[in-house]
C-alpha cells in the first residue's frame, strides 16, 4: 500500500451523504482564485503567525486537520519533517494535495492523505504525533472537547497541538449590524451582541450555507487545560504594527480576525 496517495479507509462513517461545500460545483474553482491571491488573509495573517509557533520540525512527525489542500504540509516538509499526514472530507482538496505534494516530494513516502473529518479523529490508523496542527478549522467542531481529547490519544508525550479559528468575537456574530458606524459609515466598533451564548451559528459563503460554533475564549481555554493541555502562547494578530496592510485590512485594524493557541500535551 503507498503511503503517498489518498488512503482508502473502510469505515463506514465515510460512507457520507451530506456533500462538502466544497466539492460543490464551481466553489472549489472560486476558494482557489481566493488562497492564490497573495494579499489574502490566509497569505498575510494566518500563515505566517502558525509558522512562528511551530518548534523545530527536523525529524518530526505532523498531522494537520482539515489540511486542504496541503499548503502546510508542504511546508512542515520543507522544514525538515520527516513525515506528515493530512485530514479531509474534501475530496477536491484531497485530491490538489496530493497533486502539489507529489510534485514537491518524489522520493519515498513523505505523506498520507485521508477522507477524514475532525470528528473521525479516532478512525485515523496513525498515532504518535509529535505536533497536531488546524488552520481555521476548530469553529466548525460541535463537540470541542471531544475532539481534543482525541488530539491528546494521537500525540506522543510533549506533544504540541497548534491551532487557529476564528476568534471568538467573530464567532458570536449571529444577527444584524456586525459594525456600529459613524456619520461617514466609517467603522466605530464591533457588536459583540451574542458573545455570552455559545453555540450554534448559521453562516452562508459564496451562497453555500453551513455552520460554525461559538465558544467563549475562557470556555476554548478551559477545555484546554481539562483536556491535559498546557498553554505555551497564544496570538491575536491585528496588523496595528503593520501600516503596509492597513488598507486591504481595514477590520483587522479594530479587532482580531483569528485566534492562535501552541499548547502542550502534559
Amino acid at each position: 500500500m503507498r503511503l503517498n496517495t489518498i488512503q482508502k479507509m473502510t469505515s463506514s462513517s465515510n460512507k457520507m451523504t451530506k456533500k462538502r461545500v466544497y466539492d460543490a460545483p464551481q466553489f472549489f474553482e472560486l476558494y482557489q482564485k481566493l488562497r492564490e491571491n497573495p494579499l489574502s488573509l490566509n497569505e498575510v495573517v494566518e500563515k505566517p503567525t502558525m509558522l512562528s509557533l511551530l518548534p523545530d520540525l527536523t525529524n518530526k512527525k505532523l498531522l494537520d486537520l482539515e489540511c486542504g489542500t496541503g499548503s502546510h504540509l508542504l511546508l512542515y516538509l520543507q522544514r525538515h519533517a520527516r513525515f506528515v499526514v493530512g485530514i479531509d472530507l474534501s475530496h477536491n482538496m484531497l485530491k490538489q494535495a496530493e497533486h502539489d505534494l507529489s510534485k514537491h516530494f518524489q522520493n519515498g513516502p513523505h505523506f498520507a492523505l485521508h477522507p477524514l473529518s475532525m470528528e473521525q479523529l479516532a478512525d485515523l490508523p496513525e498515532s504518535n504525533f509529535d505536533v497536531i496542527t488546524s488552520s481555521f478549522a476548530f469553529h466548525y467542531v460541535q463537540d470541542f472537547a471531544k475532539l481534543l481529547q482525541d488530539i491528546r490519544q494521537k500525540l506522543t508525550p510533549n506533544g504540541y497541538l497548534i491551532f487557529s479559528q476564528e476568534h471568538p468575537i467573530v464567532t458570536c456574530y449571529q444577527e444584524g449590524d456586525r459594525w456600529e458606524k459613524d456619520q461617514h459609515k466609517r467603522q466605530v466598533a464591533y457588536r459583540l451582541n451574542y458573545y455570552r451564548d455559545e453555540g450554534e451559528r448559521e453562516r452562508n459563503w459564496f451562497k453555500q450555507p453551513f455552520k460554525t460554533y461559538h465558544r467563549t475564549t475562557a470556555t476554548i481555554v478551559n477545555q484546554l487545560i481539562q483536556a491535559g493541555f498546557q498553554i505555551e502562547q497564544m496570538a491575536e494578530p491585528m496588523l496595528a504594527d503593520q501600516p503596509e496592510w492597513q488598507q486591504e485590512f481595514k477590520d483587522l485594524q479594530h479587532r482580531p480576525m483569528l485566534l492562535f493557541i501552541k499548547a502542550k500535551k502534559i
